[in-house]
């Protein structure tokens, strides 16, 4: 995709990974459409930018950001599905308003947003791009729900490629752990997986993945690397799962010692 003179929207924009994309694409002369619960309220600014506060796990207000850039911009060429969060936790006992709110959030929103480009551009070229995470392959112990809703996106992109048409793009990305302030907002002290990236590095690969219209685009070159290793020693995941685990068993000792 050329992105010069471009229109496109991205969710949870106004921090982390989200942002840091922002400025590449401002950069790249796209105008942009740059969305989260409380982007009205950022001190970024740029004269490609309009700002939308946005809650992406109510449809309504979906509707109302393709409203609003249909209105400031036009039909957007690029959708950025980037908003997204975790816990960080012990399941315990069932909550189906905690199940349903990652799910809203993480999976929901992005198949709605997904159709909602595809009814408005109808046979005509788009790019759609979302965040997974390289949980979507290897699933963490503590961050079950999350891991699940990573997974959904992996299988949802897989097969809606198959429903869209020439020059539509669906583009999913896989970063490993990255460095903002997602963690601490899964957890109190929570443990850092392994290897950990900059939001920085992670933007780069995206945005380098967007404009070759790349359909799954991998940060972390260590990443897909014991991917394929795995295949032939299949012992690596196995075993990168049961560190992960031990640090989520200190985690839970240490935070129910500190609840005495």
């Amino acid at each position: 995709m050329k992105l010069g003179g471009k229109k496109a929207i991205l969710t949870g924009a106004s921090s982390g990974i989200g942002l840091e994309l922002l400025k590449l694409l401002l950069s790249a002369g796209v105008e942009v459409v740059a969305a989260s619960r409380s982007m009205e309220e950022s001190s970024f600014d740029h004269a490609l930018l309009v700002k939308k506060n946005c809650d992406v796990s109510s449809s309504a207000s979906i509707d109302e950001l393709f409203a609003f850039t249909l209105e400031k911009l036009g039909s957007p060429d690029l959708f950025i599905a980037n908003a997204g969060f975790a816990y960080y936790e012990n399941l315990g006992e069932p909550d189906w308003e905690h199940i349903y709110n990652i799910f809203a959030t993480n999976v929901f929103s992005l198949c709605y947003c997904a159709q909602k480009m595809k009814s408005l551009k109808g046979a005509d070229p788009f790019n759609y791009v979302c965040t997974a995470s390289g949980m979507s392959y290897i699933s963490i112990p503590g961050y079950a729900l999350y891991s699940s809703t990573k997974a959904a996106i992996r299988g949802f992109a897989d097969a809606y490629r198959f429903e869209l048409d020439r020059g539509q793009h669906f583009q999913v990305a896989f970063p490993v752990a990255t460095k903002t302030n997602f963690f601490q907002a899964a957890g109190e002290e929570i443990p850092l997986p392994w290897p950990v990236q900059s939001a920085e590095v992670v933007a780069r690969a995206i945005f380098r993945g967007i404009k070759s219209d790349r359909s799954e685009i991998y940060p972390s070159k260590l990443f897909r690397t014991v991917q394929v290793l795995n295949r032939f020693i299949p012992v690596i995941t196995p075993a990168y799962t049961r560190n992960e685990n031990s640090k989520f068993q200190r985690w839970l000792r240490n935070k129910s010692v500190n609840k005495t």
